[in-house]
């Protein structure tokens, strides 16, 4: 993990210039045209609102079901807590059965519905280190209730532990996706389950660093029978380079690595880093979205992966918005009705929906957007520790 720190650190050392980015303005309502790669039809009055959550309730993470919404968080306790949104208004509330102190006080941070099940990941800062002490949970949206199942120590934890990007469901198993750090550093792990206990799987080839490129891991969806995660490939030969990647395999392998292309236009912006961040898949079917940053723009790519054979990535859209402050932005996608929606958490936060004719540009949700799923004819996004909703427009 140091070396890859230090390497993306050179990295955006050797990019920058001699200024320093401005700190970012206050958020407007007016939205920012896209470039020419994401030709936008005339914007309508969409504006996100925000969403009255239970008491102390502190939203993490975001999961669609069916028409409603489920929001898992903490409270200030700390304890976890999950609730399901029926047109954005609290219709249940789940009961939680926590089996140690570490899943007592979690926060719920990755939330996966498929079909009836519900998988959760929880965590808790703890210890000399202040590491995560991760959690995982399951049940059903029947029953309203999410036990925790005690693992192992070592399983997702350790000195070589990095983080779980989340569940998805393959063939109708749970998989887990995340990363460790080796000595030639991060590298993909999988874990499955048999009953209540995870296993981690034979570490895959195809996603382990090697001495001349490092790995980085940010995102995990599934289409169909394949696992699909983002992130980013450092390369430490003949000079530093950073490019977003997707890596594209079955649960026991092979796995594909598949660079993202990055437009040559509109020019880099000096000192920023390049990385898919998210990705979401439709529930059937081989279209795949990935958002992500590279060299200072938004961006969000179409990504073709069959049951079989080579995924594909074409051409990004550029998205509106200058990148924050910082040189690390994330942008985040989910798709309503099989077309996607963007959160790019740039300067002034900007949100962008696919239409036929070409990208709406919309208003983003106030402050820095952490997670993001659709509902209903609507988009969800948690910013800030608060809950926004916005109503999509028709095109």
């Amino acid at each position: 993990m140091g070396a890859r720190i230090v390497a993306a650190a050179i990295a955006a050392l050797l990019l920058a210039g001699c200024t320093t980015p401005s700190p970012p303005p206050a958020p407007t309502s007016a939205a920012t045209s896209p470039s020419s790669a994401a030709p936008s039809p005339s914007v309508p009055p969409a504006t996100w609102q925000q969403v009255a959550l239970p008491a102390g309730l502190r939203p993490s993470a975001l999961a669609t079901a069916g028409d409603d919404l489920l929001v898992g968080g903490r409270t200030d306790a700390p304890a976890p807590m999950l609730v399901r949104l029926h047109d954005g208004s609290p219709a249940a509330r789940f009961r939680l059965a926590p089996a140690d102190p570490n899943a007592e006080a979690a926060d719920l941070v990755r939330l996966t519905v498929a079909g009836d099940d519900v998988h959760a990941i929880g965590s808790m800062i703890a210890g000399a280190h202040s590491n995560p002490r991760l959690t995982v949970w399951d049940g059903s949206l029947s029953t309203s209730r999410l036990a925790s199942r005690p693992q192992e120590f070592f399983t997702f934890g350790g000195h070589d532990a990095g983080p779980l990007l989340g569940t998805v469901v393959v063939d109708g198993r749970p998989v887990i996706a995340g990363s460790r750090v080796g000595g030639r550093g991060p590298y993909g792990v999988l874990w499955t389950r048999r009953g209540h206990t995870w296993t981690a799987q034979e570490r895959p080839s195809g996603l382990a660093s090697t001495p001349d490129r490092e790995f980085g891991f940010s995102a995990v969806a599934a289409s169909g029978g394949r696992v699909v995660i983002t992130g980013d490939e450092l390369g430490l030969a003949g000079g530093l380079t950073q490019l977003p990647v997707a890596f594209v395999g079955g649960v026991a392998g092979p796995w594909q690595h598949l660079p993202l292309p990055v437009p040559a236009d509109p020019p880099p912006v000096p000192g920023q880093l390049t990385r898919a961040t998210s990705v979401a898949c439709t529930a059937a079917g081989t279209t795949c979205w990935v958002a992500g940053w590279a060299r200072g723009h938004a961006l969000a790519w179409p990504l073709t992966v069959p049951a079989a054979g080579e995924a594909t990535a074409a051409a990004p859209a550029v998205l509106p918005g200058d990148p924050p402050g910082g040189n690390d932005p994330t942008a985040l996608v989910t798709l309503a009705g099989g077309r996607p929606v963007v959160t790019t958490n740039a300067n002034v936060p900007t949100t962008a929906v696919q239409c036929a004719t070409g990208w709406l540009a919309l208003p983003g949700p106030q402050g820095r957007t952490t997670a993001l799923a659709a509902a209903g004819g609507s988009a969800y996004a948690v910013s800030d520790g608060v809950l926004w909703r916005l109503d999509l427009p028709s095109c």
